[in-house]
């Protein structure tokens, strides 16, 4: 070959050999892939060493992985930032191969079967831009924020283009008579007759050939291990590329309309300026269908489908009634079948992944099983990854809060302090909550000593919340929680400055019971628990003096006592009792008696969701002595009368807990327009 031409970009093995070429990327894909696997397994160290053995942008797509799951899952800044220089680095890598690969593509060579040459690495550009955004999003940057907004719609279009051109390739294969695709293996959906590429489908187990030779086998999960338990309707692919990018897209893209399906209002009115819209509907069909492939990209997919079910569906209260529960409403509510099936699968492909023991004790908690969950959580083998072991403490203490178990709350929070930075504070007033709720069982069992120990802890604990509030920022904003935590740090400090007495006697209502609204935890509860929480929140248990005591029942102190009571009561069923509760120390009284200085200014708007979520609880137990058009009739009044509780709960404004409150009002709004949906009623 000349000087000349290799100026040009042209190269003597590409020219000799391009087949050979072909043949090195696909390797290099089956390794790289067969080594992301070990992340999921809970085997960083190994994934690492695997792919440095590796040079291409595959391996670097690996390794950028490796560090931006670091970086989301401990919010440390150093692994934020080094995920960010290591993903911009892999996405320039990608856009020349990308440029090879097109070249190549002139003379008829092509590592893919299905998709235009080049395709593989066009997602890979995706892939790095969807995490980058992230990042963006995560920085303390309003600027790097916007950055990032441009970054997903840059990674959407890029998806939405690959995606209608796997489309046109399937309606063109149908429509050559007799022709059946070399790409495709075997499809456990026929392709004739039926679009496989229907949202209306759901994808199962699919193979693809991974083998290579060159991988320490012993040390890597299988990749073809993955039990059928899901409905049959993706394909299986025989090339590795074309499966590598079908997965890729609909992992992604699920994953793209999913989240931005269910962001609180503040943010989705940003997002809208750019032309982002989510839908749920189809990310979540998107997502079963990438979880088929068992691959990294299915893993994502499946993580993110646990991840939404049971912990952000988990957070939310108005969710499908079971008895209008169907396929239909998977999007909305949680198929416990389904996703029981879909853990087991995942536990099948990476056996030593800790992850899915996190997601299997949430679960337990959600059929109100929580010593079976913390039980869990405590025992098995302990995770390889510092974050995933910060996500089992820091899960293990939500659960034992909800549980009342407060030594064993604290413990955990203050093991959280030791392993991860998210949010010192936050672990810090956690674990003063759980000492000041052992202070007051000490006060009223009579045990002066035991009571004289906790609360010392608790000021201890208190006050190192306010000591150290981290320097992160969301969108240039404090973390929502932290703001939170430093408000009510403040209050009780002016409290007791005031009055006279000492820091945990100048506390109001249960700051654990608090919390444990802020998190849903009274989902998770028992009877038993959920009486327990009811006697927390009794004024009796303040240890204030007697004539101090009536000072601490502020008008706003009420209304937090009111709303975290009747979430309890609404938990209980005890649905009269709580809307009654709500009316009478909340919504009957100004809006500006619970705003300014100290004051709880998240009160009104929590207490208008709870009103809804009580409206929609009767909305599914019509009373048994009407007939059905009178039971239609009420049930169409009792969702009026809650969307239009959720409505002005959306539209309320800023407030400290409007992140957490608005998902539940957006999620909320959803559930209700797919059950109008189901009874055919007009809006």
């Amino acid at each position: 070959m000349s000087r000349l031409a290799s100026w040009f970009g042209g190269s003597e093995a590409e020219e000799v050999d391009p087949q050979a070429k072909v043949a090195a990327e696909r390797a290099n894909l089956e390794q790289a892939m067969r080594a992301t696997n070990l992340i999921i397994n809970d085997d960083i160290d190994a994934a690492e060493a695997e792919l440095r053995k590796g040079d291409s942008t595959y391996h670097d797509l690996g390794g950028s992985l490796v560090v931006f799951m670091k970086a989301i899952m401990g919010f440390e800044k150093k692994n934020m930032s080094r995920a960010a220089d290591l993903l911009a680095k892999c996405e320039a890598r990608a856009w020349e191969d990308l440029k090879r690969a097109r070249k190549r593509a002139a003379a008829g060579h092509a590592a893919g079967d299905m998709y235009p040459p080049g395709t593989e690495y066009e997602l890979v550009v995706a892939q790095t831009q969807l995490m980058s955004a992230l990042l963006c999003v995560l920085n303390e940057s309003v600027l790097e924020a916007v950055q990032g907004f441009g970054k997903l719609r840059q990674a959407y279009i890029t998806l939405d283009a690959i995606i209608a051109k796997e489309k046109d390739y399937f309606k063109n294969q149908r429509t050559r008579p007799g022709s059946r695709s070399t790409a495709v293996a075997s499809a456990r959906a026929s392709l004739d007759g039926k679009d496989v590429f229907s949202e209306a489908q759901t994808p199962v187990s699919s193979t693809t050939s991974l083998d290579d030779p060159s991988v320490d086998t012993e040390k890597l999960p299988s990749l073809r291990s993955a039990a059928s338990v899901l409905h049959d309707a993706d394909i299986e692919l025989a090339n590795p590329i074309d499966a590598f990018i079908h997965s890729g897209i609909y992992m992604c893209m699920g994953m793209l309309k999913l989240m931005l399906s269910i962001i609180p209002p503040t943010f989705a009115r940003v997002l809208s300026i750019v032309g982002f819209k989510g839908d749920r509907e189809a990310g979540i069909r998107m997502l079963w269908r990438s979880v088929a492939h068992p691959n990294m990209n299915g893993a994502v997919a499946g993580i993110v489908l646990l991840h939404f079910y049971h912990s952000m569906l988990g957070l939310i209260d108005i969710l499908p009634h079971e008895a209008d529960f169907d396929e239909s409403a998977e999007p909305y509510g949680i198929p416990q079948q389904k996703v029981a099936d879909l853990l087991a699968t995942m536990r099948e492909r990476f056996p030593q992944s800790r992850m899915w023991l996190i997601e299997d004790a949430k679960g337990f908690a959600a059929r109100h099983r929580l010593p079976e969950a913390i039980a869990t959580l405590e025992g098995g083998t302990q995770s390889k990854m510092m974050q995933v072991t910060a996500i089992n403490h820091f899960t293990v203490a939500l659960f034992s809060m909800s549980a009342h178990d407060w030594p064993r709350m604290r413990k955990h929070f203050l093991n959280c302090v030791e392993v991860n930075t998210w949010s010192t504070s936050l672990y810090y007033y956690m674990a003063g909550a759980a000492s000041l709720e052992l202070y007051r069982d000490a006060v009223a069992a009579g045990d002066s000593k035991e009571a004289a120990a906790e609360k010392k802890a608790t000021e201890k604990y208190l006050c190192k919340s306010g000591e150290t509030l981290s320097k992160k920022r969301f969108m240039a904003r404090q973390i929502p929680l932290e703001t939170f935590v430093q408000r009510k740090v403040q209050k009780w400090q002016a409290h007791a400055k005031e009055l006279g007495v000492d820091l945990a006697d100048a506390v109001g209502v249960s700051p654990a019971v608090e919390m444990m609204f802020a998190w849903s935890g009274q989902k998770w509860m028992s009877a038993n628990e959920l009486a327990k929480a009811e006697q927390c929140l009794a004024w009796s248990r303040l240890t204030a003096p007697a004539d101090k005591l009536e000072q601490l029942k502020g008008r706003d102190e009420l209304g937090v006592r009111a709303v975290c009571l009747a979430s309890v009561l609404r938990s209980d069923n005890r649905l009269d009792e709580a809307k009654a509760l709500l009316d009478e120390e909340v919504l009957s009284h100004d809006r500006n008696l619970f705003k300014g200085g100290h004051k709880e200014d998240y009160v009104v708007p929590a207490a208008i969701h709870e009103t809804a979520a009580i409206a929609w609880a009767e909305c599914g137990q019509p009373p048994a002595d009407l007939d059905a058009a009178q039971t239609e009739a009420y049930q169409k009044a009792k969702l009026k009368e809650c969307e239009e509780n959720l409505q002005k709960a959306r539209g309320w404004g800023a407030y400290v807990l409007d992140a957490r409150l608005g998902m539940r009002v957006q999620c909320g709004l959803a559930t209700l327009a797919w059950y109008r949906k189901k009874k055919g009623w007009a809006a």
